[in-house]
């Protein structure tokens, strides 16, 4: 065999490589996924695509958790869903996603009341590493995917989002048609001082106490707002309700069935 024959056979044995799980297998796992409920046939098309697409390009870690086949296909789908209209491209500043068993520990720089530096511990229950991997705990991702207001897993894959348009979080992701920054960034910044406003002065709020940490973390609590309580955040924001539909090119307020809607303020998220 010469040497273009040769390549010619590894080129098409690497196109025939076989899928990550059947495509029938694909929909009953999208089908069990709350979240993912009113999507349309070629919506559900696209979306087990990237899912596939990910699942070949992406490594996933798992350090002393097991998670089955099934379940890491089932992380998967949710984690294409903000990209859903998108293209997996939006996702090229990672290419692992690490699984752990318990949050993880770390000692922060905090300002002390005397304006001395002093550390605090704190347990994260996921992380968006600057050019570097999305890590979470296995047992809170097996919790996304409901109606709830939360989901670790696009939490984190949001703030790799932000990330895109200069390397550091900041609430303000790369423009897309119809958000520039000149319609995005007052938005942004008017929602995150009312939420400041409110927790420093005992009113009631909407969101959890996580999102006034800063416009990077209140642009990722939107985020998963927008796909799992998306009639809430489209009464309590509506105009950043509106950007994010073009952003992510989906209306998913269209897809919540209303039984699951809720405007119940005072959300605590989970394992905080």
């Amino acid at each position: 065999m010469s040497w273009r024959a040769w390549w010619q056979w590894l080129s098409g044995w690497g196109a025939r490589r076989q899928p990550y799980l059947p495509e029938a297998e694909w929909r009953s796992l999208a089908a069990s996924i709350p979240v993912l409920q009113g999507l349309s046939g070629p919506e559900l098309e696209r979306l087990v695509a990237l899912a596939e697409r990910f699942m070949q390009s992406k490594s996933i870690t798992c350090l002393g958790v097991r998670p089955s086949r099934q379940q890491l296909g089932w992380m998967v789908l949710q984690a294409c869903l903000p990209i859903l209209n998108l293209g997996l491209d939006w996702y090229r500043n990672f290419y692992e996603v690490i699984l752990l068993p318990d949050a993880v520990e770390r000692e922060e720089p905090v300002w002390l009341d005397n304006e001395l530096m002093g550390v605090e511990a704190s347990a994260h229950l996921g992380e968006a590493w600057e050019q570097g991997p999305v890590v979470l705990v296995w047992p809170e991702v097996l919790h996304d995917g409901q109606w709830d207001g939360y989901h670790l897993l696009i939490h984190e894959l949001a703030h790799k989002l932000d990330m895109l348009a200069g390397g550091t979080a900041n609430g303000m992701p790369p423009e897309r048609p119809g958000v520039d920054i000149a319609q995005w960034q007052p938005a942004l910044e008017s929602g995150y001082r009312r939420v400041c406003q409110q927790l420093e002065t005992g009113q009631p709020c909407w969101l959890d106490e996580q999102a006034a940490e800063g416009p990077d973390e209140y642009f990722s609590i939107l985020c998963e707002q927008f796909f799992t309580q998306p009639r809430r955040l489209q009464e309590q924001e509506p105009e950043l309700y509106r950007l994010l539909t073009r952003w992510f090119a989906q209306d998913p307020a269209g897809r919540q069935p209303r039984a699951s809607w809720s405007d119940g303020a005072g959300y605590h998220r989970r394992g905080a």
